[in-house]
């Protein structure tokens, strides 16, 4: 899913409806940041009601959270070369191709 813009607990409740609760099975934990939009009730009914547990990372804790090093590595790459929000797209699909392919 992605999306023009900066995210709110709207679009983060969409992700999470659309795109994490099919993923998820009875009794997973889901680990999040503290960003405003994570905490919602809507949020946690989402998770909670599959039967899974909402976890909130420690505030300024990066180092419990190795994605950061990730996308800062990521967006020192791209960021001299992306001119428009296609490209931007596009350079993070490429990126976590990378990630996780074999």
């Amino acid at each position: 899913m992605c999306f023009k813009g900066t995210c709110n607990t709207e679009v983060f409740n969409e992700w999470v409806s659309q795109c994490l609760v099919p993923e998820l099975r009875f009794g997973q934990v889901v680990i999040l940041d503290n960003a405003t939009f994570h905490k919602s009730a809507r949020t946690r009914n989402l998770i909670e009601d599959i039967g899974c547990k909402l976890l909130f990372l420690p505030p300024y804790s990066p180092d419990l959270n190795p994605i950061e090093k990730y996308w800062a590595h990521l967006k020192a790459k791209i960021k001299p070369i992306i001119t428009n929000f296609n490209n931007l797209s596009d350079a993070i699909d490429y990126g976590f191709s990378m990630l996780f392919s074999t």
